[in-house]
């Protein structure tokens, strides 16, 4: 992905990435097809793994 930060992409910043948007031409793959699978993705990661929030950040 062309991404420039350590930053989550969404799924609409990820549709609209050009590299991702290549990949999904020439595979032929829709918005739809390809949201579709990111959603289930996320669901499988989700029911894999419990889920640890970041450790709090204190300044002094």
């Amino acid at each position: 992905m062309c991404t420039t930060t350590d930053s989550t992409l969404t799924l609409a910043q990820l549709l609209r990435d050009p590299l991702v948007r290549l990949v999904m031409q020439s595979d032929n793959v829709s918005e739809e097809d390809h949201s579709a699978l990111m959603i289930r993705v996320q669901e499988c990661l989700l029911a894999r793994a419990p889920f640890t929030p970041p450790p709090l950040q204190t300044s002094l």
